[in-house]
C-alpha cells in the first residue's frame, strides 16, 4: 500500500475469546481494511478464538502472523475479564499448553508476568516452533481455560524482518539531517537516540538496538514507555548503538515516515535487537517490561 499518503495505522491490542472483541492499543495491522479507534476495528484477520472459561479471556499483544518458526519465540498475552476489561493483577507465573491444528498438546508452557515500568502487565511465553502452521496458546486458570490460536511461518516469509534475517541498512533522520520527518522524535524532551543512522550504526560492527515507535500518538502510553525504557537500560550498554525512528513524518500523524516503509512493519512499536553481524536476533513487539528488555539486550553481548 502506499504509506507517503494518509497513514492506515492503528494501534489495537486484541482480545481473543468471547467473540473476539478489539481494544484501542498499539500494534496493529496497517493492512486492515478498517482501522478505527477504541471501541472498533476490522476482525477478519484474527484467528478463531473461544474461551472456556466464563470469566476471563486473552489479550493478544501481537500482530498474526508475526512468529517465524524457530527456537525461543515469543508470544506476550493479557488476561483479562470477558468483556475486554484488562486485569490488573495476577498470579506471577501461569500454565499453558501449545496446540497444535489437531487440537493435540505439543509441550507444556509457564508464562511469566511481566509489569516493571510497563504501562499494560502482560505475560511473557518463550516456545520452540521448528514446522510452520497454525498453533494454539491455551492457558489455564481455576476457572476454566483461554486459547489464542495464531500463525508460524517460514522464516524469511514475512515483510519485516525477524530472528535469522538481517537487518537492512536505511538512512534513519537524525539531528544533522532530518530527511523530511520533523520532529525525529516526538518524545519531550526528544531521546538521544538520533545522533546516527541506522546504515552508520549497522556498519560499526556492534550491536544494535532499533525501536520504531511513536511516543506522542499512542492511545495507551505503550509507545512512549517502550522509549523511556530504552534511555533507561541504554547507559549500561556502551558496547551497543541505540537508534529510535519516529513512525509519522510530522505531528499530522497521517503521514507514515519513510523508516515505517523501510522496515515492511505492519504494527508498531516494534525493537528489533541486532547482532554485531547485522543479523536480527530477537524482536520485541508491542510491549516489553524493564526486566524482559535488559535480559534480551544483555544476550546480544554473550
Amino acid at each position: 500500500m502506499d504509506t507517503t499518503s494518509s497513514s492506515t495505522i492503528s494501534r489495537r491490542l486484541f482480545l481473543v475469546g468471547s467473540g473476539g472483541v478489539l481494544l484501542a492499543a498499539c500494534g496493529s495491522d496497517r493492512d486492515a481494511e478498517s482501522t478505527t479507534g477504541a471501541g472498533g476495528d476490522d476482525t477478519s484477520a484474527l484467528p478463531d478464538a473461544e474461551t472456556s472459561g466464563d470469566d476471563f479471556a486473552l489479550i493478544r499483544y501481537f500482530n498474526d502472523p508475526s512468529v517465524v518458526a524457530g527456537e525461543d519465540r515469543r508470544l506476550a498475552v493479557g488476561l483479562a475479564d470477558v468483556d475486554g476489561t484488562l486485569s490488573p493483577d495476577g498470579p506471577d507465573e501461569i500454565s499453558a499448553v501449545l496446540l497444535d491444528e489437531q487440537g493435540e498438546s505439543i509441550v507444556s508452557l509457564t508464562g511469566t508476568r511481566r509489569t516493571e515500568a510497563v504501562a499494560l502487565p502482560y505475560y511473557e511465553f518463550r516456545f520452540d516452533v521448528p514446522t510452520p502452521a497454525i498453533y494454539t496458546l491455551r492457558v489455564m486458570a481455576d476457572d476454566g481455560s483461554a486459547d489464542a490460536s495464531f500463525s508460524v511461518v517460514e522464516p524469511g516469509s514475512l515483510p519485516f524482518a525477524g530472528p535469522g534475517d538481517t537487518l537492512e541498512p536505511f538512512d534513519t533522520p537524525t539531528v544533522d539531517d532530518l530527511r523530511g520527518v520533523d520532529p525525529i522524535c516526538t518524545r519531550e524532551p526528544s531521546c538521544p537516540f538520533h545522533d546516527v543512522t541506522l546504515t552508520d550504526a549497522l556498519a560499526t560492527g556492534r550491536p544494535v538496538v532499533y525501536l520504531i515507535g511513536t511516543p506522542a500518538f499512542c492511545q495507551t502510553a505503550t509507545c512512549g514507555p517502550i522509549l523511556d525504557l530504552l534511555m533507561d537500560v541504554a547507559g549500561d550498554f556502551e558496547d551497543i548503538t541505540f537508534v529510535h525512528s519516529e513512525v509519522y513524518i510530522d505531528t499530522t500523524a497521517t503521514t507514515t515516515a519513510p523508516a515505517v516503509e523501510a522496515s515492511g512493519l505492519t504494527f508498531e512499536p516494534a525493537i528489533f535487537l541486532v547482532g554485531a553481524d547485522g543479523v536480527v536476533v530477537e524482536r520485541l513487539d508491542v510491549v516489553v517490561d524493564t526486566t524482559e528488555l535488559r535480559d534480551r539486550i544483555e544476550r546480544l553481548t554473550t
